[in-house]
């Protein structure tokens, strides 16, 4: 593939091979209703209001208040 972006088409195949891979037993009755969950999910992106890397407090990976952890 020269492009590396997906076609539409390409990106629903995707969702509905991952629906009926990891799918519950439930969800392999309609594979169809989960893989458009995961296209909308795939589809929204990110917003450009989204915090950075997805924390509430724009911090990185680091904890703002580290826990203790009892050794015994």
């Amino acid at each position: 593939m020269d492009n590396e972006s997906l076609s539409e088409e390409e990106i629903r195949l995707e969702c509905l091979r991952l629906a009926v891979e990891f799918g519950t037993q439930r969800d392999l009755l309609h594979p169809d209703k989960l893989a458009d969950i995961y296209y909308e999910w795939v589809m929204q992106g990110s917003l450009a209001t989204s915090p950075q890397d997805n924390r509430k407090d724009d911090s990185l990976k680091l904890a703002q208040k580290t826990r203790s952890v009892r050794k015994g």
